[in-house]
């Protein structure tokens, strides 16, 4: 199994959302590096950034470094060419696992790697994490999804769920990588998780990821409630 870190610097929507201190002085990517060695070789872990400065961080934590060309970060270059092109990069036939440091709450790899052995992969050519959700949602034209208006009205534990797709988790096979060129195979496993899910995209989400992980981390806190195991 390899690792595969996206931790390109040039964020959009937070500036060097990556590599600025989140906690304790250490940033995203130093807190996602420290869960991946916990339970991988750091010679098994390879970050992809396209700027040099951030080789340091790597250096840091003993893994390798892939310098990408500036190319393949940006929003209108296709997933197709991105996962071709860090993914020749990375030795070996084995399993890949794709990540990224954005949702520092995240915490479940032990269990993933465990599922991911135990699936049988003539059914499954891939493992992706998704969040179910269960709220009142209503569709593009105003209908709720999973309930209704008025005496039948459901609890929100009793809505079916809908599923959150995290992306900064997956497990893929190199022919599944070959095949698809996506982060989502043929045939996914889905991988419930049942953790809170802050995925870093605005300042909000950040400062909210923060507190949490803050409060969390002051609690002992240590993850891994996961159901399909």
């Amino acid at each position: 199994m390899k690792v595969v870190i996206l931790g390109k610097a040039s964020s959009v929507r937070i500036k060097n959302k990556n590599y600025r201190p989140f906690y304790n002085g250490e940033s995203l990517m130093d807190i996602h590096i420290k869960k991946l060695i916990n339970v991988l070789q750091p010679d098994d872990i390879y970050l992809s950034c396209e700027d040099e400065t951030f080789r340091s961080v790597a250096q840091n934590w003993k893994i390798n470094f892939i310098l990408r060309d500036e190319r393949y970060t940006r929003l209108t270059t296709s997933n197709v060419d991105v996962v071709h092109y860090v993914c020749k990069d990375v030795p070996g036939n084995g399993d890949i696992l794709w990540t990224t440091p954005v949702e520092p709450l995240f915490d479940e790899y032990t269990n993933v790697l465990e599922c991911w052995e135990r699936i049988d992969k003539t059914k499954h050519d891939s493992l992706n994490v998704v969040y179910p959700q269960k709220r009142f949602i209503l569709d593009q034209n105003y209908n709720p999804i999973g309930f209704g208006f008025g005496h039948w009205h459901k609890y929100s534990q009793d809505i079916p769920p809908i599923y959150q797709v995290s992306w900064s988790t997956a497990i893929l096979s190199r022919a599944c990588i070959e095949k698809v060129s996506y982060m989502i195979g043929a045939r996914p496993f889905w991988y419930d998780c049942y953790s809170t899910v802050v995925d870093i995209d605005t300042e909000d989400d950040w400062e909210i990821a923060q507190l949490l992980y803050s409060k969390k981390i002051k609690e002992g806190y240590t993850n891994g409630n996961h159901r399909n195991l």
